[in-house]
């Protein structure tokens, strides 16, 4: 089902852009034409896909929100929006069009001349052009991460980035400029094609007068993540420990802020005060006399990216799909995002579809949406969901919370004393459910109450399954496995000091527990009774953090890259997803359609 909970996947380092990187040094001023495949609206000519009809195959029936970096658009209606994990969005009069460029990378910035002429640049020198049509990968001139992006017009595009990297579009190629510093620059902005400023590390300024670029006396030791203007005689920067500087033509010189939250970009609309916004909700706004004072909003999720429409709208985008548009005198939010990760996925027999996850989030599909429908608690993240029937489930999670939904029926809310997390929930019936989480802690339901049941480790357990009443297996941390043989649970040997994360037990078949690593323990006897464990690879190294099976003996696996495998009884083999989000949770439906769940809120179905 799931392991310890971590906030961020770590990032990966790009192996694509290794791969191709001999094509690129043989042709490093050449467009590399590779279209980037769209999802989500991507015109008359997309034909959904080369899938075979009536074979098995993997569907995203609930898109990830990843992380919205920056913002560009022609107006509050119709923009760009450039995530974290590689996705590229395009919101036009009310519909969103998604492209997913590549997983690796992280987009860091977006600018355009016109609808039919936008560019989007991020790590390992990433640079994206848009024709109206498609999106198509450019040699910037640098494999180094790009982390601003700034044009004049079509033939003036400058982009810079990690070690004091500038490179310039000329409306032909992109080519490499002498910034004269050699630390990273995170912002660029100019007045004109002979008037630009590039910020960064440590307060770090570059200016580019149409020549040259020169390093100006550093004002400030603080990062310099953003800057922007009204013109050349009125400049903000912005960056770490709320630093906020403003040039006058002449000088820069610091602004005394409120905050000491960093902040990621800056704007102004025209007859308007600048504002700025950064980590924890920050929204500043100048007064008169040249202070920053401000106030928390989108319930302090991080914000990392301003536009303003130069009329009377200012668009702010952040964490987890986030974005949101200023009108005055109201926000309106154009996308929530999700800010929930999932942790286990069940279905009320063939029909709904239950989703646990952080943040007391319990999603139920409806009517072709999603509906979060969990009762008001607060501080509670859900670990694992599972019913005896349709319209009958149960939900854990932290703090030793569960509750129960019946159709027709008002919430039932139980907290353990003990306060433990709890990470995993099954049962045979509505009058025999058990319950697993922190230190060792198993409990049990007989249809009226819970129960402490004697645990035999301290160890964390992070799932159970069984076969019966007088068969029932938990595995944890450390390699630990329990067994219920309907009286006591009984420590086993499992030979192994690995974390397992699930476990599956097949009906008069193998018992097999899969977790750190890509490692699989089968048992094809009664271990209960001293038949040993066998460690298997299930072909993959990645970390499996979910089992579930079907009724035909199939048990699935699912964890870190999107990653899910397959065991027939035999031999295992990959499912290839197309997803790298770390998927946590997995249910088969009694109709053979398969569910992952995971990270940024991605839900995935199996299935003809």
């Amino acid at each position: 089902m799931r392991g310890i909970a971590q906030h961020r996947p770590p990032r990966r380092r790009v192996p694509l852009r290794r791969a191709a990187g001999s094509v690129r040094a043989l042709l490093p001023a050449l467009l590399l034409a590779l279209p980037i495949l769209c999802a989500g609206g991507c015109g008359d000519d997309d034909d959904g896909g080369s899938v075979t009809p009536g074979q098995p195959a993997w569907a995203t029936i609930l898109e990830p929100e990843y992380t919205n970096r920056a913002v560009w658009g022609l107006s509050a209606g119709r923009f760009f929006v450039v995530t974290e994990n590689g996705v590229i969005r395009r919101y036009w009069d009310g519909e969103w069009t998604t492209w997913h460029v590549d997983y690796a990378v992280n987009l860091r910035a977006v600018w355009g001349n016109a609808a039919d002429d936008v560019w989007a640049v991020g790590e390992g020198g990433t640079c994206l052009h848009f024709d109206g049509r498609a999106w198509t990968v450019f040699y910037a001139g640098t494999y180094t991460d790009l982390l601003g992006l700034w044009g004049s017009g079509p033939d003036n595009v400058v982009a810079v980035g990690d070690a004091g990297v500038v490179t310039r579009f000329d409306g032909t190629r992109w080519q490499s400029e002498d910034s004269g510093v050699d630390v990273t620059l995170y912002g660029v902005w100019g007045s004109g094609p002979d008037d630009i400023w590039a910020v960064g590390r440590a307060g770090a300024m570059v200016r580019y007068d149409g020549t040259a670029w020169t390093a100006p006396p550093r004002v400030t030791d603080s990062a310099l993540d953003a800057v922007w203007g009204y013109g050349p005689a009125e400049i903000y920067a912005v960056g770490s420990l709320g630093t906020v500087l403003r040039y006058d033509g002449s000088v820069w010189q610091p602004e005394p802020t409120d905050t000491s939250d960093r902040l990621w970009s800056v704007w102004g609309l025209p007859g308007t005060p600048p504002v700025a916004v950064g980590a924890n909700g920050t929204y500043l706004v100048r007064a008169a006399d040249g202070t920053w004072s401000g106030s928390t909003i989108a319930e302090g999720r991080y914000l990392y990216g301003l536009w303003g429409d130069g009329d009377s709208a200012l668009l702010v985008v952040g964490y987890n799909g986030l974005v949101m548009r200023l009108a005055s005198p109201a926000w309106q939010t154009i996308n929530d995002g999700r800010t929930h990760w999932l942790q286990e996925v069940w279905t009320d027999g063939c029909g709904r579809v239950i989703a646990a996850g952080k943040q007391g989030v319990l999603l139920e599909s409806q009517d072709g949406g999603w509906q979060d429908v969990a009762p008001d608690l607060d501080g509670v993240d859900y670990a694992d969901v599972w019913g005896p029937e349709p319209g009958d489930w149960f939900a854990v999670g932290t703090g030793g919370v569960i509750v129960r939904h019946r159709n027709g029926h008002p919430w039932s809310v139980w907290r353990l004393q003990s306060g433990a997390d709890l990470e995993a929930i099954w049962g045979t019936g509505p009058n025999d459910v058990f319950a697993v989480g922190q230190g060792g802690t198993i409990i049990h339901f007989d249809g009226d109450s819970w129960e402490n049941m004697a645990s035999s480790t301290t160890v964390s357990l992070l799932d159970v399954h069984g076969r019966g009443p007088g068969d029932v297996i938990a595995v944890g941390l450390g390699g630990t496995i329990l067994h219920f043989n309907g009286i006591i649970w009984r420590t086993l040997d499992s030979g192994r000091s690995e974390a397992l994360y699930g476990v599956w037990c097949r009906t008069g078949g193998q018992t097999i527990a899969v977790g750190e690593g890509g490692l699989a323990l089968h048992n094809a006897g009664t271990p209960w009774l001293g038949s040993p464990w066998e460690a298997r690879s299930a072909g993959t190294a990645f970390s499996l953090y979910a089992a579930a099976g079907d009724l035909d003996g199939n048990v699935y696996a699912a964890g870190y890259n999107g990653v899910v495998v397959r065991h027939d009884g035999t031999a295992w083999e990959v499912l290839t997803t197309n997803s790298h989000d770390r998927l946590n949770g997995l249910h088969v439906a009694p109709c053979g359609d398969v569910y992952a769940a995971g990270m940024w809120g991605v839900i995935l179905r199996y299935g003809n």
